[in-house]
């Protein structure tokens, strides 16, 4: 017989997005990037995203194609280094120690994603993804509107200071 499926609440979009706060620290051109980021199994982000009425991008999300040399198929965004770090540690609630080369790769990954502000909701496991960010940004994010919040200078991002 066919069992029912599970429901659940979706959780509300924080503040931070709401009630326009995110404007202040995604300039035009910029993306949003939540922790973790957004792929097929981790969508609320993109609920953040519509009812913000599409004012800010995403890095991550939903996709459907080819990927690699072999041009194999992938659901969900192609990895990087900082997605799968994130993703990891959400899965695992395993704080990793921080080398120089992440933070390079996680500056790397902000400029490829356009970054304008890193954003952490509640969530289980948020403890140590926060923990993670602050290692990998090099500094403490600050609780706005329901989130944490790492904004990311004029191009500059992980590790580095705003100009």
């Amino acid at each position: 017989m066919p069992t029912p499926l599970a429901t659940v609440d979706r959780p509300a979009v924080p503040s931070f997005v709401a009630d326009g706060t995110w404007r202040a620290f995604v300039p035009e051109g910029r993306t949003l990037v939540p922790v973790p980021l957004p792929d097929p199994g981790r969508t609320e982000a993109l609920h953040w995203q519509t009812s913000a009425g599409l004012g800010f991008p995403l890095p991550g999300g939903y996709f459907n194609g080819p990927y690699g040399p072999d041009r194999t198929g992938i659901y969900g965004p192609v990895p990087r280094s900082t997605s799968t770090l994130l993703r990891e540690v959400s899965r695992t609630g395993q704080i990793p120690d921080i080398s120089p080369a992440q933070r390079r790769e996680a500056r790397k990954d902000l400029r490829f994603w356009r970054a304008g502000a890193v954003v952490l909701a509640p969530q289980p496991g948020d403890q140590a993804l926060r923990l993670t960010v602050q290692r990998l940004m090099g500094t403490p994010g600050r609780w706005i509107g329901g989130v944490w919040v790492w904004q990311v200078h004029r191009g500059t991002s992980a590790g580095s200071k705003a100009a």
